[in-house]
């Protein structure tokens, strides 16, 4: 399903990337969500030459109640959410189709995604998360996936999570993901596959609001998975502030990074400190920022989504400094946690 707002300006690639994929038994969902530019007309003529483009309108409720309008009449065993400014690879579906046929316990099924341009060109790839099949943790600790357009959900587990909480207009699928995940094992699929479009203006872009929804967030996750312990609440609150803190610091203000690293600094010091001492020595090196990195490359669609493009910074010294090391000791001690939260879960299920 596509949710779009006031989305003229991308709509049209997005339903082009959609209606190109391999795997051609699909609907199409447009949910214009109280567009008052020109969305539904990019919509009504992309569907009047594809029977499988249906379009529901519905007066402006948000992001989150224009998915669920989405989840509630789709027909398929399987749902996918496509952003309106976002971009699928025409084997995204294909992919992730034959590993849910191989593997039909899994009810979240991700890929990785690469960072575009408003011309659709590749600034950067994402990260390669690689999460274990129970990642009710690493989920709430890292977010399932980096956006929404990635994931192909079962649409029983949707239904059973209960579908995007509306008063969220910010997280809603980390939420989901998250619910999903503590009752059913995830898995993805090792290719680039979603074209993620970084675009000023965003709600993404929007450090502020980010932060207050993510604190909403943080609540809802403490106050639902109590059996999660503690200090994995803190650490994904730590690692979050510190991202927070430098968003706020490209932008040049220092006052609110400067509180937001302090609040990352008690929330999970160890973590923040090494991050810290990590980015300062790529400075001294003469390393250039994410944001200087921003440099176009070539069209997502024409790029081989089994072949790594444009690493980010992070991923380019994976492994190879003591704050990766320390990172991918971490993500083993969660795996294992998580793991003993799955048979848990498995045990009270067989009383």
């Amino acid at each position: 399903m596509v949710p779009a707002f006031n989305a003229q300006d991308t709509l049209r690639d997005t339903l082009k990337s959609a209606v190109a994929s391999t795997y051609r038994s699909i609907e199409i969902i447009v949910v214009d969500d109280g567009s008052t530019d020109g969305t539904l007309s990019v919509a009504e003529e992309l569907a009047a030459g594809d029977s499988r483009i249906r379009i529901t309108r519905q007066e402006n409720g948000g992001l989150s109640a224009a998915l669920n309008s989405g989840f509630a009449i789709a027909e398929g065993d399987y749902v996918a959410r496509l952003d309106a400014d976002d971009l699928w690879h025409p084997s995204k579906l294909e992919a992730q189709v034959n590993f849910a046929a191989d593997n039909p316990e899994i009810a979240f099924i991700y890929a990785f995604a690469r960072y575009i341009d408003d011309g659709s060109r590749v600034i950067r790839d994402g990260p390669t998360q690689m999460f274990p099949r129970w990642a009710l943790c690493r989920g709430i600790y890292e977010s399932v996936v980096g956006g929404g357009s990635s994931a192909l959900m079962k649409r029983s587990a949707v239904e059973e999570a209960g579908g995007c909480d509306k008063s969220f207009k910010s997280w809603e699928d980390l939420l989901l993901q998250v619910a999903i995940s503590a009752r059913h094992p995830v898995g993805f699929v090792p290719q680039y596959l979603v074209g993620y479009r970084l675009r000023e203006g965003s709600l993404t872009s929007d450090i502020g609001s980010m932060l207050s929804g993510w604190r909403a967030a943080r609540a809802r996750l403490q106050s639902e998975y109590q059996n999660v312990p503690s200090f994995i609440h803190a650490w994904a609150h730590g690692t979050r502030c510190a991202m927070f803190a430098e968003g706020y610091a490209w932008r040049g203000d220092y006052r609110r990074s400067a509180v937001m690293l302090l609040e990352a600094l008690r929330q999970d010091p160890a973590w923040t400190s090494r991050f810290l001492g990590f980015r300062l020595a790529r400075r001294a090196r003469g390393a250039v920022s994410q944001r200087s990195q921003r440099v176009a490359g070539p069209d997502f669609l024409d790029c081989d989504p089994s072949r790594p493009l444009v690493p980010g910074p992070l991923e380019q010294l994976r492994g190879e400094t003591r704050f990766e090391r320390f990172e991918q000791a971490r993500l083993r001690t969660i795996a294992e946690l998580d793991e003993r939260l799955s048979r848990d879960r498995t045990s009270v299920e067989a009383r």
